[in-house]
């Protein structure tokens, strides 16, 4: 995903990969993402205490939901198209990328990394630490106002555990669960002008926002999120496929992909990101991240879903 107001979508088109627009949105994302994350950190989870999974796995364990929820999907995505032929000229409905990928040039894949690396950091900082943050936060303090305040985390009289660990997990589940739609959808209109952009499109789009979402809220940190999304990207790019309906030129790897048919399944002019397989794993990658943070909840909380 290209968020191409902070900076050029190609690499190289405005004669450098970091252009000064783009550097300015990293000035201006990094102190909003840092304060959500310290917001999150120092004031969302200390209220609900325990009985939420604040990372307990660790960096590694962000490192890893990440980079397997990004294999897991470009194997679901991409495996089905190439093994069809959908990106061979003579597929139903096959149409040229705008503009077609170019020679190969591998030397150029730690300046493309690099690219997607600080663009994918200003998305998640901006979407993820700083929006959903803000969000889970007005929904906790609504929850507050209409339901009463939480005890503080400590000592407690035994019977009344359960009762403040059942109350907690759920203002959790529910805070993140309204504040990751209501980003998604910003996520989502933030990518509605882009080229060739369809329904579905934007549909998935909202779905991997959902997804970084999760990433973000159930290990406490932007490291998931920031993996996941830079590795889509510049795998995509790197195989000469459109990222979010752009085609990053020039392509890493020579694999023969000018063009995509069978548009429902490869995305089209589009990219990957609009075909019905990326909705479906989408879907499923996100449900499985929900029942993952949920399982870590306390065994009351549980129970009572």
């Amino acid at each position: 995903m290209i968020l191409s107001v902070f900076g050029s979508p190609v690499p190289g088109a405005t004669g450098a990969w970091l252009d000064a627009g783009f550097a300015s949105g990293l000035v201006f994302a990094l102190p909003l993402g840092l304060a959500g994350i310290a917001l999150l950190r120092f004031a969302l989870l200390p209220r609900l205490g325990a009985s939420v999974p604040p990372r307990r796995e660790g960096t590694g364990g962000a490192l890893f939901a990440g980079f397997s929820a990004a294999v897991a999907l470009l194997l679901t995505t991409l495996v089905p198209p190439i093994l069809l032929g959908a990106f061979r000229p003579g597929a139903s409905g096959y149409a040229p990328f705008v503009p077609v990928p170019g020679p190969a040039m591998p030397s150029l894949a730690p300046t493309t990394f690099g690219f997607f690396a600080l663009q994918s950091l200003v998305e998640e900082l901006l979407f993820r630490a700083f929006f959903l943050t803000l969000l889970a936060a007005l929904v906790l303090l609504l929850a507050r106002l209409l339901f009463g305040r939480l005890p503080r985390p400590g000592p407690l009289p035994l019977a009344d555990e359960p009762l403040r660990a059942l109350r907690a997990g759920r203002r959790w589940v529910v805070a993140g669960l309204l504040a990751n739609a209501g980003q998604s959808v910003a996520f989502a209109l933030l990518h509605a002008r882009n080229p060739n952009v369809t329904p579905l499109a934007l549909l998935n789009i909202g779905l991997a926002g959902g997804v970084l979402g999760w990433l973000y809220w159930g290990e406490g940190g932007v490291l998931g999120c920031w993996t996941f999304h830079v590795l889509w990207n510049f795998t995509l790019a790197a195989l000469a496929l459109p990222v979010s309906g752009m085609t990053v030129e020039p392509p890493l790897l020579q694999t023969g992909i000018a063009g995509a048919g069978l548009p429902f399944l490869s995305g089209g002019a589009f990219g990957p990101e609009g075909s019905i397989l990326n909705t479906v794993g989408l879907a499923v990658v996100l449900a499985i991240l929900i029942r993952r943070s949920a399982r870590k909840l306390p065994t009351e909380y549980a129970e009572t879903r």
